[in-house]
């Protein structure tokens, strides 16, 4: 599937249906920006939405998925079997970056839970865990807020492996000030 070509089918059936993104957006519980980076060729809607947008536009999967309305009624296994490979690729590919994703965001929380065990004596090592603490706690509320208007789950998995660093980074300041006492 070309992105552009999917876009402009898109925007082309949305209009032709009588939809705005914003409308189109609020049947498949996505934002419109999010609608509006389809239509522009900048990404594919999840493969969980692709039925929903389908039945939206009035179209079938497989003339979504070809970005073209069949003249026919019928379809050849060839023209089918490609239309889900194709689908099957891209949503994988989407899966490889959020797996990436998930294991950056964990080995920089690392460094930084490592980071700080090594600045425990610097004057200024609970101001900075202080301020990274209380940023990806920042994080993780903004994400479970995003979780919870878009419907995803999968942000509230994000969400909650950046709550956790605060977490550490409390009890390691626990850990460290009960040290300091004795």
């Amino acid at each position: 599937m070309n992105t552009i070509e999917f876009g402009g089918f898109i925007a082309q059936q949305r209009k032709a249906v009588g939809l705005s993104q914003k409308e189109l957006a609020e049947r498949l519980s996505v934002t419109d920006k999010a609608v509006s980076r389809w239509e522009n060729g900048h990404g594919y809607p999840d493969i969980e939405t692709l039925e929903n947008l389908s039945k939206a536009l009035e179209v079938s999967l497989v003339e979504l998925m070809h970005s073209k309305k069949n003249e026919s009624d019928t379809i050849t296994i060839q023209e089918a079997n490609e239309s889900i490979s194709s689908t099957i690729s891209i949503n994988a590919a989407a899966r490889r970056s959020e797996r990436r994703i998930t294991l950056i965001l964990f080995i920089v929380s690392l460094l930084f839970v490592i980071l700080l065990s090594a600045l425990r004596n610097f004057p200024y090592g609970l101001l900075i865990g202080i301020i990274i603490g209380t940023i990806y706690l920042w994080g993780a509320v903004i994400l479970l807020i995003d979780a919870a208007k878009r419907r995803r789950k999968k942000y509230i998995f994000f969400a909650l492996m950046l709550g956790i660093v605060p977490l550490a980074i409390l009890f390691f300041l626990i850990l460290t000030s009960v040290s300091i006492i004795h």
